[in-house]
């Protein structure tokens, strides 16, 4: 008991430097836990931003798929056209045939 009586003051400094000692190590890991969430959150950001990356190019690809085979729709609507018309002309040529008989 004595003991305790004359060295007080050590024994609460000491006790001081023990708390705080702990409060420190417990801010580094807090610490550590962020940088660790910060690095996994930007690597799934860089993750995200190159999916997306694909996709507009897929997109794009897509489009420009979609526009040639409107392309190829409207050729094939424009030679029917001309093919009906060639049609027309000739079923109405037959019909102004005149045969004429000479002996």
């Amino acid at each position: 008991m004595e003991f305790i009586k004359k060295k007080w003051q050590i024994i609460v400094i000491v006790l001081l430097l023990l708390f705080s000692m702990n409060k420190c190590t417990s801010s580094c890991t807090n610490a550590n836990k962020f940088e660790e969430s910060e690095k996994e959150r930007t690597e799934l950001v860089n993750k995200m931003d190159s999916t997306v990356k694909v996709l507009n190019d897929s997109i794009v690809i897509l489009n420009t798929r979609l526009t040639v085979y409107e392309e190829k729709v409207a050729g094939l609507n424009q030679a029917l056209s001309i093919q009906d018309e060639a049609n027309r002309r000739i079923s109405e040529a037959k019909k102004n045939i005149n045969v004429n008989v000479r002996k």
